[in-house]
């Protein structure tokens, strides 16, 4: 059979300043809800192994890392709905669906159930979503659409890959869905494309409460025991939910955006010459950031964070085969719940960004696939002026959005 390319482009997109979205009508799904906390503990977990395989890799160990996993396990979700045999359970397995927790089928409700309970969030600007771009020249299974549709919120387009009118209308969708934070998800689209995905996070807020300007001031970021750079630092001294974790041997800030998302800043006790960025990452779990809601307290502190710009972009094919979804990327992958076509996945890539400034946090993530035919506590003063880690979560659910590392806030990627 003749080959053809399928290209799965699944694009995720966070502004971190939280204001009010528009609410849409639900479809109450009760077991799915009340499963809920089993798809959030599931995605998280992905969250993890996801970062741990990516700091694995030899290009990124001494780069900044930020993500979107959330935007990542969807994708993922959303692609096992059109595979088939090993395929499917290497992607069901890939992030951590439990079938003795929910059925792929409770999975799905539960990931739309969580898309409608996002839309109708107040105090927040949030917007999640898909879109699908499907040749004029391909024929997707019509039971395929129907359960993006009815799951994934998935716009339908249908397109001339071969004309470049194609490339802009994604690039200017994917620019209104993040409000200008990615401008080009797509560089290029080969003319034989069948079929392109994209998944979208946009997420706004503003710190519940907010750095000085006149605050901010000129100050050192050391990259490395030799290795320091210039960064504009803020200042805060104020009444902040602070913990310290004596098991990691870290010292962590939480920092509300209107009490209904959260950033978690960790960075290593710099008094414990022992502990490392490396150590702090290699033994961080799920369960830690569980704990770290309940655990911070609020105290008099003066915390000093550094201004952030980042981009990122990275290629996902060896990563997520590390984490034994490899068949989908060669000529056995079974993706007939898409089409009588032979596909496979040729390319997988994500994208984000994050800007963090003195009234509160921009952060902009896309992933792309694509297929192919075949007690000691030191916390009077909290300063990350050393490599530290990001976690950008739900407070309603603990839903972990954006995950990352600051190895330097002036590297430029």
């Amino acid at each position: 059979m003749e080959k053809n390319i399928v290209y799965w482009w699944i694009c995720a997109f966070a502004i971190v300043h939280l204001v009010v979205h528009g609410n849409q009508e639900t479809l109450p799904q009760p077991t799915a809800s009340d499963k809920l906390p089993s798809l959030i503990k599931m995605n998280n977990d992905f969250a993890f192994h996801l970062y741990k395989r990516l700091v694995e890799m030899p290009e990124y160990q001494s780069k900044n890392i930020f993500f979107s996993p959330f935007s990542v396990s969807m994708a993922l979700s959303e692609l096992s709905l059109g595979a088939g045999g090993e395929t499917k359970q290497q992607l069901l397995s890939g992030i951590g669906h439990n079938s003795s927790d929910f059925s792929t089928e409770e999975m799905h409700q539960m990931f739309h159930s969580l898309l409608e309970e996002i839309d109708q969030r107040t105090g927040v600007d949030i917007d999640v979503g898909s879109a699908l771009y499907v040749s004029d020249k391909f024929k997707p299974l019509p039971g395929f659409l129907e359960k993006m549709k009815e799951f994934y919120h998935s716009e339908g387009f249908t397109v001339d890959f071969s004309v470049k009118e194609t490339l802009d209308q994604i690039n200017m969708y994917v620019k209104e869905k993040t409000h200008g934070k990615i401008n080009q998800a797509v560089d290029h689209l080969e003319s034989d494309t069948l079929m392109f995905l994209l998944t979208y996070i946009y997420f706004k807020g503003k710190w519940d409460m907010q750095f000085d300007p006149n605050g901010t001031h000129e100050g050192i970021f050391h990259v490395d025991a030799e290795t320091t750079v210039p960064v504009q630092m803020m200042h805060q001294y104020n009444d902040l939910k602070v913990y310290y974790d004596g098991k990691l041997a870290t010292k962590v800030l939480c920092l509300d955006y209107n009490d209904s998302f959260s950033m978690f800043l960790a960075v290593p006790d710099i008094d414990r010459r022992d502990k490392t960025i490396k150590d702090l990452e290699m033994a961080i779990t799920r369960q830690h950031i569980e704990k770290w809601r309940s655990a911070v307290q609020k105290r008099k502190v003066d915390i000093y964070v550094p201004k952030l710009s980042l981009k990122t972009s990275y290629s996902l094919n060896d990563i997520l085969k590390g984490m034994g979804m490899a068949d989908m990327f060669t000529d056995i992958a079974n993706f007939t719940g898409i089409s009588d076509e032979r596909i496979f996945i040729s390319k997988a890539l994500h994208k984000a960004t994050l800007d963090i400034d003195e009234e509160g946090t921009t952060a902009a993530a896309v992933t792309t696939v694509s297929f192919r035919l075949l007690s000691y506590s030191p916390m009077q003063t909290l300063s990350f002026d050393r490599p530290f880690m990001i976690f950008i979560t739900d407070q309603k659910n603990d839903n972990i959005l954006f995950f990352g590392k600051v190895v330097s806030p002036a590297e430029k990627q």
